[in-house]
């Protein structure tokens, strides 16, 4: 991944070759790549100088830990993305906090204006020994710009689960913190879903779950999973149109993540 400032510097522009491997059967970059590449985007904003959001100390005695993300899939996400493309993710500074920043921006193929995905992600510096959160550089408070994000996570009231499925976290699931990496739950959460649309146990959805495609994922991250932590996923449908999925990773009676997806009223062919 190669980066630069742009030409006005509010914005850092991070660029990303795609393989093959990068996506799924039905020749769709996965959603949980995307959550990689945006996350790479996002981490050279805080150790690379110059940068946009250039945090002194991070990885040494400073992290951050994601709280909330939202990415909205546009029909070009689905129609113009291939193999050996290359994709830009143009990162700028949303609302800062007094320990939480948010990062926005979008995804778009190298050369072109067309807008892929638009995303948005709250993070909370925390010391990296003690992890409690700590208050941001005041300059970097300064470049707060637009509202505080709003998200319909947590969920209000229990849900009937429809589905479950279980995983373990295996060291390949991890970040550098040791946390499970938050690309990881998108994946839990799909893998459950197909599952269970295949048994048919969504009013909506049946067969494939690669046929339905995915306009808006969010995320909301409650608590840390480490190695060897046994997550159940439960999942149930949004009654709604189109069709909405909620999500509810747990350990043991600890809440650790909640996810929403929302779908296309129509199926992949008609995109």
């Amino acid at each position: 991944m190669k980066t630069r400032l742009s030409e006005d510097g509010t914005k850092l522009i991070a660029t990303y070759e795609l393989h093959p491997f990068d996506f799924d059967r039905s020749g769709t970059l996965a959603p949980w790549t995307l959550a990689l590449i945006i996350g790479y985007a996002r981490l050279a904003n805080l150790i690379t100088s110059p940068s946009i959001f250039y945090l002194p100390g991070y990885l040494q005695t400073l992290t951050s830990f994601l709280r909330y993300q939202e990415f909205h899939l546009q029909p070009a996400f689905y129609r113009d993305v291939k193999p050996n493309s290359t994709v830009e993710v143009r990162v700028e500074v949303g609302h800062v906090g007094k320990t939480s920043y948010v990062l926005q921006g979008d995804v778009r193929l190298e050369g072109r204006d067309v807008v892929l995905c638009r995303f948005s992600v709250q993070s909370v510096v925390v010391d990296i020994v003690t992890k409690r959160p700590t208050a941001l550089p005041e300059h970097l408070r300064q470049k707060s710009s637009g509202p505080r994000p709003v998200s319909r996570l947590p969920f209000s009231s229990e849900h009937p689960c429809m589905a479950s499925h279980r995983f373990q976290v295996q060291e390949s699931n991890l970040d550098f913190n040791g946390h499970t990496n938050q690309s990881n739950y998108s994946r839990f959460c799909f893998d459950t879903a197909a599952f269970a649309t295949k048994a048919g146990l969504y009013p909506s959805l049946n067969g494939d779950l690669l046929n339905y495609p995915v306009k808006k994922i969010a995320m909301l991250y409650q608590k840390e999973a480490l190695l060897g932590d046994v997550l159940d996923v439960e999942s149930w449908e949004i009654p709604s149109r189109p069709p909405s999925l909620g999500f509810k990773v747990r350990r043991g009676g600890d809440d650790v993540f909640q996810g929403l997806f929302e779908f296309y009223g129509e199926q992949r062919a008609k995109l």
